[in-house]
């Protein structure tokens, strides 16, 4: 009777042992793929707040000429008629761009 019990026993540890080998590569594949399509749908939320937010954002430009003037003069430095615009430069910035026009004159 000992004897089956140790035969039975090394063939349970062999039998776990082999589906060890067969199965851990696909455990350990599909582990991978879970955790890329958590990264996936987590990229798929932050595509579709973005995409609700340009959407709206197109809905205004074409329906609310506040929008676009508020665009234009954002984007493309647009003044209403009568308007005067200033350009503010900081002193290091306005020091450069004289250093090097000093140079191409010459």
């Amino acid at each position: 009777m000992p004897r089956k019990k140790t035969g039975f026993l090394k063939l349970g540890i062999i039998f776990t042992a082999v589906c060890f080998v067969i199965l851990a590569p696909g455990y350990l594949r599909l582990r991978k793929i879970k955790k890329e399509i958590a990264v996936m749908r987590k990229n798929i939320n932050l595509l579709e707040t973005e995409n609700e937010k340009l959407r709206v954002e197109i809905d205004k430009l074409e329906h609310d000429p506040f929008a676009i003037e508020k665009k234009a003069r954002e984007k493309l430095g647009m003044i209403r008629e009568g308007e005067i615009k200033f350009k503010f430069v900081s002193p290091e910035t306005s020091t450069i761009e004289n250093t090097k026009k000093k140079r191409i004159k010459k």
